[in-house]
């Protein structure tokens, strides 16, 4: 017999086994995809003759959860947030992740242009694909403001999403553009600092990773003698208007705060931001870039939380030694907001 209804015994899911419920709940399924169809992922419609109905109680009646395999979870019909299940939601949920570049992804911009290894501060759209999908539903706008060669562009073709990117270097724009030519209407050349003028429609999510101050102007002299010697960028651009060569460290907090704030505008309400950054040092002192950041961003967009990400695959350098301490800074904290 096929079990169209499961149930939580203990901590296992597990079909329930009276035929007078799987008949209730085959029926009720019936009426699911029948009244309820917008509210289902494309996933469990195309594989509709696969999915069951879940109550943890074993109460018909009160079913609002379904699923195809057990091990995979349930999705909740009243989730307004995404496509996930809750076992994905509740794995997503951990406050720390630990990711490293995927070889996977350096192929996909190498064949699409070897000119990706220009930009000097690329990341994964891996990476992003997981926040996009936790943030989300397929077919959603989600933007990045600080857009380089279009790793979250990517990252939305592969979801499902719409991606709406902005990059002030032409030569990024121009990569991702050909790594993503299926948002050519948009994806801007322009500042992120006019993102008013740009019109843009009401965005589901936003997530970037902005310059971490004028770091890559003062990068260490190896850095840019490896780059230099292959012919690459050691920094975003040399335009005044780009963040990243703001000397000043209010102007530059002030300035990046007054681009997140005109995104709050075009967020739907009770959507998210998630800003990307580290706390960085000069000259031999601190600046706590995110925590100041999210105390600005704090005036408008409400904090939800923190999502630490951790590069493990990096050399350490022996900062200090022999006389004083200072550390490899190998986390970069994913601030998480919510327009309320």
């Amino acid at each position: 017999m096929k079990h169209y209804f499961y149930y939580k015994d203990k901590k296992q899911v597990v079909p329930v086994l009276d035929e007078e419920k799987n008949k209730q709940a085959k029926k009720k399924l019936a009426h699911i995809l029948k009244t309820k169809k917008e509210l289902i992922p494309n996933h469990f419609i195309e594989r509709w003759s696969d999915v069951a109905l879940y109550n943890p109680g074993g109460d018909v009646e009160k079913a609002n959860a379904i699923l195809i395999n057990a091990e995979d979870g349930a999705y909740d019909l009243s989730n307004p947030l995404n496509d996930m299940t809750g076992k994905e939601w509740v794995k997503f949920s951990c406050s720390w992740f630990i990711f490293n570049a995927l070889h996977k992804d350096l192929k996909e911009e190498r064949e699409i242009s070897p000119n990706t290894q220009d930009h000097p501060a690329t990341f994964s759209p891996t990476m992003i694909e997981g926040f996009i999908n936790f943030f989300t539903k397929k077919g959603e706008a989600v933007l990045d403001p600080f857009c380089g060669i279009g790793s979250t562009m990517v990252a939305c073709k592969r979801t499902g999403r719409v991606g709406y990117g902005i990059e002030l270097n032409e030569k990024y724009y121009d990569l991702s553009l050909k790594r993503t030519p299926e948002f050519k209407k948009t994806i801007f050349n322009e500042n992120a600092a006019n993102i008013k003028k740009l019109k843009l429609p009401k965005i589901a999510f936003s997530i970037s990773s902005p310059p971490y101050w004028d770091v890559l102007n003062r990068s260490t002299k190896d850095f840019k003698k490896d780059r230099t010697k292959d012919g690459f960028d050691v920094n975003y651009s040399e335009a005044e208007e780009d963040l990243g060569n703001i000397g000043d460290y209010d102007i530059f907090l002030e300035k990046l705060a007054n681009i997140y704030f005109d995104i709050f505008d075009l967020l739907k309400d009770g959507g998210y931001l998630v800003v990307i950054v580290k706390n960085i040092k000069k000259e031999g002192k601190m600046y706590p870039l995110a925590w100041d950041l999210a105390r600005l961003l704090s005036k408008k967009y409400m904090l939800k939380d923190e999502k630490l990400w951790i590069q493990d695959k990096v050399g350490l350098a022996p900062y200090g030694y022999p006389s004083a301490w200072a550390s490899n800074i190998l986390h970069h904290y994913c601030l998480v907001f919510q327009k309320k």
